[in-house]
């Protein structure tokens, strides 16, 4: 399906929902309300039903399809012989990524590690607004300490796409990191997420993802300058 156009692959499926009928119009209008395929697989079922056309039935399949993705990102990334390493920040990074598919605000989330960086439990710790989410060093502790965790990763997602630690974003990663020394507990990485890319703290790098296996990886300067060049460069200071 990579070679059709989205109105193609949404009248595809709207076919299973609603058979028989001509859907063609009705995948126009979920378009252009919603923006794209994704934006129409990931909106909230209320909102699918709004659209005239779309019933109750259509709405929660349209809506199934998108977290069945997200399940099968979750799987797929760093999944060996049943469990999840993320022995790489390639794999650490693509794997946050699919945890905070559905994410509409900041939210903040912690990956639990055991010594062979295998994945003993994630977690949502806070979700905030679109622009800020709070971080509260108890929580992160009587997680860590729960679930006996070796290694931490914690995430946040920016919604505006835009993946330039914020002043705020760098006291917290330094506050976390004090947290991380005080248990006796490595804090292999902090994460800033959007749909897409990931930038790492710990390497000071951005993954930025085309598909699944296809990651790219670097510095803000050239991820800034190639995903929005009219940014001015002191935005990276």
């Amino acid at each position: 399906m990579n070679g059709m156009a989205d109105h193609v692959v949404l009248e595809m499926l709207l076919t299973y929902a609603i058979p028989r009928k001509d859907v063609n119009e009705l995948s126009h209008r979920l378009l252009n309300t919603f923006g794209s395929l994704t934006g129409v697989l990931e909106a909230d079922p209320l909102r699918l039903s709004d659209i005239d056309g779309v019933g109750e039935k259509t709405a929660l399949f349209l809506h199934a399809l998108y977290d069945l993705h997200h399940r099968l990102s979750i799987e797929a990334a760093g999944s060996l012989n049943g469990a999840t390493r993320l022995e790489t920040p390639e794999n650490a990074c693509r794997y946050a990524i699919a945890l905070g598919m559905g994410d509409r605000y900041e939210t903040l989330r912690i990956i639990c590690l055991d010594s062979n960086m295998t994945v003993l439990h994630t977690e949502t710790l806070q979700i905030g607004t679109l622009s800020h989410v709070s971080f509260e060093p108890r929580r992160v502790i009587e997680t860590a300490l729960t679930h006996k965790a070796r290694y931490l990763i914690l995430t946040h997602n920016h919604p505006s796409g835009i993946l330039i630690p914020s002043s705020d974003d760098i006291e917290t990663a330094r506050m976390i990191e004090e947290v991380g020394s005080r248990l006796e507990i490595d804090v292999r990485d902090q994460l800033i997420l959007s749909k897409n890319a990931a930038y790492s703290y710990q390497y000071d790098r951005v993954f930025l993802y085309s598909s699944p296996a296809m990651c790219n990886v670097m510095t803000m300067e050239e991820y800034t300058n190639t995903i929005y060049p009219t940014l001015s460069k002191n935005k990276l200071s």
